[in-house]
């Protein structure tokens, strides 16, 4: 098999850049709280970068378009507005955050001290799992895409996606990462302001609509059954999605506290735009019977054929940019939340310089886990974030609770979790996936507030506020 060098090429000239300026950015890194943070300090400019270069994913460019072509005009709608007005409420969630947590880094401090270690541990365990998901549907987006547009094999494609994010979040963690975000979205937003546009110019909107009326009519309708279960199921995968993440809380904390929630609004509203004008490169598809090998392939696929072949490679600059972004994102996440909540403690006594050393070697272990584990395609993007949405639904209650009620009761979380997942799990594999995701977010919320409604807790806010600070103590 001959490989494509100049497309390889390519490739690893975008990578190279990424790469130097994640080092660039990595030189005012100097101890363990800079690599889980950066300076703290972020503004609207860069903290609205680093929330778009993290939240315009893989997903955002490929599940997009498939939920658009699954489920018509809704799922284009659901899929944009819903993660955009996730977003915007953690906005509201992250005030809070900064008023009764102000010292915390990570969603394990706050969730640890306010629900007890034996809550935290379960948290654990499926927060890794869905982190590792979301790196795997990034190296998935990231092996298809290349194949699809660049012909690179999908095992050489994910080699490099990943030795790229791995090499440039090894140097400066949390600052290589929202620094290089800076740039990665500014091409994201280029190529999604430029691509859908030109392939409407060349195929005419009122053709796609008659396409539409006469191969795929069902998808033009508002009243879908599938696309409302879409609507709704989703809806709960955004929310529970952004909630859980450890990504957001670090922004959370590195974003101005004057700012916050200004920052997560506008990004919010600035992210709806970008699925929305995504996905609709799928009704082109739908229109004229274009049919895609995998389903993943269908916004590639149809900016390579009726935008042109230099729109395919725009396509492909703004996607990889996207899935690197979130994978760098991901994996620091990731490796950060293991440094800050669980090498600490083993290593009690380790200094700011010897955790910095773990969260490195953390990043390129957790990296190399990811590569490996996105070598088999087990399932689609879109399928892939219904399936982690099981987890995310029975920590969204929780999460939510637990901020703002002090009478939450640990025990009634630990139940209402374990109870949400393990139902939710068996209706995803007996009745649809979907169902799988509301049936875990009912659970979860009748059982938390059901539970904690009927034998109270009682919780002390200056135990949260306490941590991080000289005079934390134990977060038990």
């Amino acid at each position: 098999m001959t490989l494509p060098w100049i497309n390889i090429g390519i490739v690893l000239l975008l990578g190279a850049g990424f790469i130097g300026a994640g080092w660039y950015f990595s030189q005012k890194v100097s101890d363990a709280d800079e690599y889980i943070l950066g300076s703290g300090k972020l503004g609207v400019a860069f903290g609205m970068t680093s929330l778009l270069a993290f939240w315009i994913t893989g997903n955002t460019m490929l599940a997009a378009p498939e939920s658009a072509y699954l489920y018509g005009v809704i799922g284009a709608a659901g899929y944009g507005l819903t993660g955009g007005l996730a977003v915007i409420l953690f906005g509201m969630l992250s005030k809070r955050i900064h008023q009764i947590i102000p010292h915390g880094k990570t969603v394990g401090d706050y969730y640890r001290t306010r629900f007890g270690s034996r809550n935290y541990y379960l948290f654990l365990v499926l927060l890794i799992i869905y982190i590792l998901g979301m790196i795997v549907t990034q190296g998935v987006g990231g092996g298809v895409l290349l194949e699809q547009i660049f012909e690179i094999p999908y095992y050489i494609a994910v080699f490099l996606t990943f030795i790229t994010v791995i090499t440039y979040s090894y140097f400066g963690g949390f600052r290589s990462v929202a620094g290089v975000a800076y740039f990665q979205v500014l091409l994201i937003l280029l190529v999604a302001l430029i691509v859908p546009p030109l392939v409407y110019l060349n195929v005419g909107f009122e053709p796609t609509y008659e396409g539409m009326m006469q191969n795929a009519p069902e998808t033009l309708s508002l009243f879908e059954p599938a696309a409302l279960l879409f609507l709704f199921g989703f809806a709960i995968v955004g929310t529970g999605e952004v909630f859980m993440d450890n990504t957001f809380w670090q922004r959370a904390y590195a974003i101005r506290r004057d700012v916050v929630v200004k920052t997560f609004s506008l990004s919010g509203i600035g992210w709806s735009l970008v699925p929305v004008a995504v996905a609709s490169l799928a009704f082109v598809a739908l229109a004229f019977g274009d049919s895609p090998d995998q389903i993943n392939q269908v916004a590639p696929l149809v900016a390579e054929i009726y935008g042109g072949e230099m729109a395919g490679w725009l396509f492909l600059i703004a996607v990889w940019s996207a899935l690197c972004s979130t994978t760098a994102a991901s994996i620091n996440s990731l490796s950060t939340l293991i440094m800050n909540d669980i090498a600490s403690n083993v290593d009690e006594d380790a200094t700011s310089e010897e955790l910095l050393q773990y969260g490195k070697y953390l990043t390129v272990a957790v990296g190399i886990f990811g590569l490996l584990l996105s070598l088999p395609q087990i399932l689609t993007m879109l399928q892939m974030l219904v399936f982690l949405g099981v987890i995310n639904a029975a920590f969204l209650f929780p999460i939510i609770a637990g901020l703002w009620w002090e009478k939450t009761n640990p025990t009634a979380v630990m139940i209402a979790v374990i109870a949400a997942t393990t139902v939710g799990y068996w209706v995803y594999f007996t009745v649809g996936d979907l169902q799988g995701v509301i049936a875990s977010g009912w659970v979860s919320f009748v059982l938390t507030y059901g539970i904690s409604l009927l034998r109270p807790g009682e919780f002390e806010w200056e135990r949260l506020r306490e941590v991080g600070t000289p005079i934390g103590g134990e977060n038990e």
